[in-house]
C-alpha cells in the first residue's frame, strides 16, 4: 500500500512541476447576456487551462421539448422522436487558440413555448414545436487575451459582453 501510496505522491508532483514549468496562463472567460439592458445570466470559466486543454463554457436553464416526425415511405411510413429545446442556452466554444488569441463560435437562446402544433395528413402526422424569442447559433467572434466585446446577436433587444483575460 505504502508503495501505491509513493507512486501516487509522485505522479501528482510531476505533474504539478510539469504545469509549472509550462509557464502557460488560464484563459479565463466571463460572459453576460442582457435583455433590454437587464441582465439575464452571467458566467466565468476557463476556456484553456494551463496545459492546454480546451473546455467550452456551457450554460442552460429550461426544458428539452419532445416531438415526432412522421415521413412516408414507398411501403408504410417512419417515425422519428426528436427533441427542441426551449429556454435560456448560452454556448461559447473555442474553434482555435494560438497563444493568447482565440476564434470562438458563439449559440445563444433565449425561447418560450408557444405551442406544439400537428402537420402533415391524417395516416402520417408530425409535431412543430413553436417558439419565440431569441435563437441564434454559429456566430464567429475572434477575441485576444486582456479584451472585451460586444457580440451581435442579430436582436437589438439582446447584448452579449465577453471578456477574456490570461491568470
Amino acid at each position: 500500500m505504502k508503495k501505491h501510496l509513493a507512486t501516487i505522491a509522485a505522479a501528482l508532483t510531476l505533474s504539478g512541476a510539469a504545469q509549472a514549468a509550462t509557464g502557460s496562463p488560464d484563459y479565463v472567460l466571463t460572459v453576460g447576456l442582457a435583455h433590454d439592458g437587464t441582465p439575464l445570466a452571467t458566467s466565468t470559466s476557463i476556456i484553456r487551462d494551463s496545459l492546454g486543454a480546451v473546455s467550452p463554457l456551457l450554460f442552460e436553464s429550461g426544458q428539452s421539448i419532445g416531438y415526432g416526425v412522421c415521413t412516408k415511405l414507398a411501403n408504410g411510413i417512419k417515425l422519428d422522436s426528436h427533441q427542441k429545446f426551449v429556454g435560456r442556452r448560452l454556448l461559447v466554444d473555442t474553434k482555435n487558440s494560438v497563444g493568447g488569441s482565440f476564434d470562438l463560435v458563439v449559440s445563444a437562446a433565449d425561447t418560450s413555448l408557444s405551442g406544439v402544433t400537428k402537420t402533415g395528413p391524417a395516416d402520417c402526422v408530425s409535431e412543430v414545436v413553436n417558439t419565440t424569442g431569441l435563437d441564434v447559433h454559429d456566430v464567429a467572434v475572434h477575441l485576444n487575451a486582456g479584451e472585451s466585446t460586444t457580440v451581435r446577436l442579430g436582436d437589438p433587444h439582446y447584448t452579449l459582453m465577453l471578456k477574456l483575460v490570461a491568470e
